[in-house]
């Protein structure tokens, strides 16, 4: 796989992102979806320039790390607040 053919799925992801705002599940769904494509674009790179792997580990943490944050930040929302909806104006106020 090229790193051409990696762009294009990216980019639609990243527009449903952008149009679908209803539910924080859904967007944190997209943006691990995204940061996946961006570790398997990273290692095509690695791989075609004969570079070290630890920048893709150092990376690797980062994400899981940013998925467990999103998803305490989840629960603690739904126990608060009853629900994961994105327009709720009690969600808007903060």
């Amino acid at each position: 796989m090229m790193m051409e053919e990696m762009i294009t799925p990216i980019m639609l992801v990243v527009m449903v992102y952008l149009i679908s705002k209803m539910h924080i599940i859904n967007s944190l769904i997209i943006i691990e979806y995204i940061s996946i494509m961006a570790i398997i674009l990273m290692m095509i790179f690695v791989k075609s320039m004969a570079l070290e792997n630890h920048n893709i580990l150092y990376f690797m943490i980062l994400l899981i790390t940013e998925s467990v944050l999103g998803l305490s930040i989840l629960v603690s929302m739904i126990r608060t607040h009853g629900n994961d909806f994105l327009k709720s104006s009690t969600v808007l106020k903060l």
